[in-house]
């Protein structure tokens, strides 16, 4: 019989496995960059053992490695952001790149070439990013903070931006909307896929409907560092759907504290008069109530310098929108019953004349617009009942009914 320590111990066990399964589950799809290069000397020739610092020069995170015997090095899981690198080793001058930007799930070659000379001495190189990528056969593109801050965005959706995509096109409010979602934001097809064939991710973390396969949390535009889209021959760490795969980063805190507060409204005042006839419907041209606020803010700053960071967002969406009606005839207080008046008096109206103003009550009955036929002498005739013949849609029944409807252009039947 186990003792309640060992128990004890066998669920610890177990728990930390679950755990570790979660974390590997979640982290399994990468989110940063990597930098990799090569350092050689003014010969060309690889020098190893060079000191390589990283640093992020917006939270003051640093990073070490070392080039191996081949000359070569590497920096994994690089979070997105501008870089400082400085290379150093003893007896060259030392080699400073700023302006080193890494997007998301970028590849980013960076090689170095050290001068001779003394350690205290400095060459600083600005970097510029690479025209064409040859370290992977991914093909898509980035989104950056900057436009989708700057350009227009309905209803502040950033999936939008998907569109402006090569290869890719919306589903919505086209003749491809065949399946729920379809109209939902994020559902595009890319390259002539589905629209139901494309993975979301956030920070890393899956971020996808289950049912429909759209995308569950949307972060506000406010609050989105940036995000890349992968259209094509993506790497094996995404799999799961064959379209595309769109990874959103949000923002994070800096050494800085930093923020801001917007408002976005919609107003009846500024839209446009509608179309309507006021002559037919009895009403005037009144705009309808339509108000649509869309408010939040972001904030973020150092908990511990250079080292712990929080960021936070909000935002909220207020929609008063007004419905058209066409005119509508209530009854009148005599009309209407009370404790007073136990039935209905519309002894004030008009009594029915007998005598239809226009033949639209006749013509929405089955075959009356077959049976009846307005001839010069201004009266209406009928077919007789010997022409009535089987299948021909005229019955008995039915012509005398339409008959006792009424009087048909002012003659009465």
């Amino acid at each position: 019989m186990s003792s309640p320590t060992s128990r004890r111990t066998a669920f610890s066990v177990a728990l930390l496995l679950s755990f570790s399964l979660l974390f590997t589950s979640a982290f399994g799809q990468s989110t940063g960059g990597r930098i990799i290069g090569r350092v050689a000397d003014s010969t060309g020739a690889v020098i190893s053992g060079v000191q390589i610092t990283l640093v992020n020069e917006a939270t003051g995170v640093s990073r070490d490695t070392k080039t191996d015997q081949n000359g070569d090095y590497t920096f994994v899981e690089v979070a997105p952001g501008n870089y400082r690198m400085e290379y150093a080793l003893q007896g060259f001058k030392k080699n400073v790149r700023t302006n080193v930007t890494v997007e998301v799930n970028q590849v980013l070659t960076l090689n170095a070439a050290l001068q001779p000379g003394a350690t205290q001495e400095t060459v600083e190189v600005t970097s510029e990013a690479p025209l064409v990528d040859t370290t992977t056969t991914q093909m898509g593109a980035v989104v950056d903070d900057r436009t989708v801050s700057q350009l227009p965005l309905n209803a502040r959706d950033t999936y939008q931006f998907l569109q402006l995509q090569p290869g890719v096109m919306s589903t919505t409010g086209s003749g491809n909307q065949i399946v729920y979602g379809s109209d939902k934001s994020g559902s595009v097809s890319v390259n002539g896929g589905r629209g139901r064939a494309n993975n979301f991710s956030v920070n890393g973390g899956d971020a996808n409907d289950q049912f429909v396969n759209l995308p569950t949390v949307q972060p506000s535009p406010d609050s989105i560092e940036e995000f890349r889209v992968i259209t094509n021959t993506f790497d094996a760490e995404y799999g799961r759907n064959s379209g595309s795969v769109v990874n959103v980063i949000t923002k994070s805190g800096t050494n800085n504290l930093h923020g801001n507060l917007y408002e976005f409204f919609r107003n009846k005042v500024l839209n446009a008069n509608p179309y309507c006839l006021p002559a037919v419907d009895g009403v005037s041209c009144d705009k309808p109530q339509s108000n649509q606020n869309q408010f939040g803010g972001t904030l973020g700053g150092p908990i511990v310098k250079d080292r712990t960071f929080f960021f936070t967002s909000y935002e909220g969406r207020r929609i008063r929108q007004g419905i058209t009606s066409p005119l509508v005839l209530v009854p009148t207080a005599s009309e209407r019953p009370s404790v007073s008046q136990p039935f209905a008096d519309f002894s004030s109206e008009s009594p029915f004349s007998g005598t239809l103003s226009t033949a639209y009550p006749l013509n929405q009955r089955p075959n009356c617009t077959t049976i009846l036929r307005p001839v010069t002498e201004g009266r209406t005739r009928y077919r007789s009942e010997e022409q009535d013949r089987p299948g021909d849609g005229c019955r008995d029944r039915q012509w005398q009914d339409c008959a006792r409807g009424g009087e048909y252009s002012g003659a009465r039947i």
